[in-house]
């Protein structure tokens, strides 16, 4: 019964990553269309910077939520109200230190020289507090065991998006100030969910316990310091592309990543609903579950990144334009990495929901020394084929790192946890069955 329900969340949340998928490439589309390969780069290092802060200044809460929240250690009201004072607090200290980073002359002759705007900067630096609570919130719902909820919000966030993007891009023509409005447009959709659906569960008060917040700080900073350096090793490169290279270069790489980044569709919706499991059921079965998990992701993601390493010319000509087509080989260059990552994701959500996210650490961290190193020497001789190069290598260092803890913890082997068996084709024709008794929603 845990499987048939777990089979039903993981193919509700793919067909969510569907929409959004969707959603997302047609606003990346039309993004690249009117911006251009260096509009686009600019934006993309205009989210870069918000998006560092945003991931250290959370302090591992998002996952801290999940975990304890599906361990019922604490009452669901505690978890919103302290969720809810450190968004406030924590954002409010981030825009602090923005403003005296901006007082820094290096950071100064950084934006002029990418002629990144300092208005739009601020812009999002000041919607940190409001993304805090929508992230905090949705993965409470996680945690609870709403993944429909935690879903609608993921898909409000994408919708607004695209909607903005189409009024603010194409219709009243607004480049890169439209670009982010559009995207603080869908961060404050998402924060009005989110309330809305824990206001059905929980209380909302604004208060602060201590030993919650030690409890959670403790789980919480591992994971933090994972996902930061994770981010790091994910989006580093284009920081290191800009000191480097020119925008325009940033614009073409962006788009590959981009591109590449939407096949983590299905390691992302099979570990959205992996983590919360895992926090809740035995050893064994966790480990006979993810080994399912990441047999099935194996075959799919190698399926997926063969049509698109064959798709991918005339897909960005048809759809970016030619002027984007630099961008073709990069992308080629980062399936491999992206596939290297699909797997390490789902390992990492195991190990995180078996309360291990020391593992993770140690495996971005070696994929970071890499990935900057790699970085150093490839950018100013290959440009951004050489960024992508150091990425794919750098992603299946951390992928390598986190397979051998899981291996040694499972006491699976290589073959039964990547090689899909006879019996796993059995799981289609299942879920088909299920969903056509039982409907979706």
């Amino acid at each position: 019964m845990q499987d048939k329900s777990f089979s039903k969340e993981s193919l509700l949340t793919l067909i969510t990553e569907a929409v959004i998928f969707v959603c997302g490439l047609i606003y990346l589309i039309i993004l690249a269309r009117v911006l251009g390969p260096v509009g686009k780069g600019i934006y993309s290092l205009i989210l870069f910077i918000p998006g560092l802060m945003m991931i250290f200044g959370s302090l591992g809460i998002e996952s801290s939520n999940v975990y304890f929240v599906g361990r019922k250690k604490y009452e669901t009201k505690e978890v919103v109200a302290n969720s809810l004072t450190v968004s406030c607090v924590s954002g409010a200290l981030l825009i602090f230190i923005f403003w005296g980073i901006t007082m820094l002359k290096s950071f100064q002759i950084f934006i002029s020289s990418n002629q990144i705007s300092i208005l739009h900067l601020w812009l999002v630096i000041l919607i940190i507090p409001i993304y805090f609570i929508s992230s905090f919130f949705r993965n409470i719902l996680r945690g609870y065991g709403d993944i429909v909820g935690y879903n609608k919000i993921r898909l409000v966030e994408s919708i607004t998006l695209l909607l903005s993007g189409v009024l603010f891009l194409t219709v009243l023509n607004e480049g890169i100030l439209g670009a982010v409005i559009s995207y603080i447009f869908s961060i404050i959709s998402g924060v009005l969910i989110s309330i809305f659906l824990i206001s059905k569960i929980s209380k909302i008060t604004l208060s602060f316990n201590k030993i919650l917040f030690r409890d959670f700080a403790s789980f919480g900073t591992k994971v933090y310091l994972a996902n930061g350096l994770s981010f790091l090793n994910y989006r580093l490169d284009v920081f290191l592309i800009a000191l480097f290279l020119v925008p325009a270069q940033v614009g073409f790489y962006s788009v590959s990543a981009s591109i590449a980044e939407k096949l983590l569709i299905i390691p992302g919706a099979l570990a959205t609903v992996l983590f919360p499991r895992i926090s809740s059921i035995s050893e064994t079965n966790a480990s006979d579950l993810t080994s399912k998990i990441l047999r099935h992701t194996t075959i799919i993601m190698i399926i997926a990144s063969l049509l698109l390493i064959v798709l991918a010319a005339p897909l960005i000509n048809v759809f970016f334009g030619k002027s984007f087509l630099p961008s073709v080989l990069s992308l080629i260059i980062l399936l491999p990495g992206i596939f290297a990552f699909s797997i390490g994701s789902v390992i990492a959500a195991d190990l995180s929901g078996r309360g291990k996210p020391q593992y993770a650490v140690w495996s971005s961290m070696t994929a970071l020394i890499a990935n900057v190193i790699l970085n150093i020497i490839l950018i100013p001789r290959m440009g951004i084929v050489g960024a992508a190069l150091a990425s794919s290598i750098s992603y299946w260092l951390d992928t390598l790192v986190v397979l051998i803890a899981y291996l040694n913890i499972s006491r699976h082997s290589l073959r039964e946890v990547l090689i899909i068996k006879k019996d796993d084709f059995q799981d289609y024709y299942n879920l088909f069955l299920k969903f056509k008794t039982d409907g979706i929603w």
